[in-house]
């Protein structure tokens, strides 16, 4: 069965355009449009990777990854974060540590994203 991916991003045009990509490479995708249905998305879901907006309304991406590293069931779910913000005031706001990246989503889109995934995930 193909690897599942979380996608959470507040842009609905940045949204389609990464969960259309990831589909396309065989992954199973599903899409949370902010930081609080990103958090109950992968609950239940439990995908094998979480690719998310850093700054998102109804919690952003570090407050639902504060959520998700305090649950047993998706503590240990790879984060792809995605920022817009320059990256001096991501790396300082965006959590840190094993099975985190940081991207910019200028250089992010989709050379160094894809090769995030494949280093966290495995290929589809």
């Amino acid at each position: 069965m193909a690897k599942a991916i979380l996608v959470a991003d507040d842009d609905p045009a940045v949204l389609e355009v990464v969960v259309e990509h990831y589909r396309k490479l065989g992954y199973r995708v599903h899409a949370a449009p902010d930081g609080l249905q990103l958090g109950i998305m992968a609950g239940n879901l439990r995908p094998d990777l979480i690719i998310s907006d850093l700054v998102m309304p109804a919690a952003g991406g570090d407050k639902a990854f504060v959520r998700l590293r305090s649950s047993d069931l998706t503590r240990s779910i790879p984060v792809v974060f995605l920022t817009g913000m320059p990256m001096d005031k991501a790396r300082d706001m965006a959590p840190k540590g094993p099975g985190v990246v940081l991207l910019h989503k200028m250089d992010a889109l989709f050379q160094k994203l894809d090769a995030a995934v494949v280093s966290l995930l495995g290929p589809p």
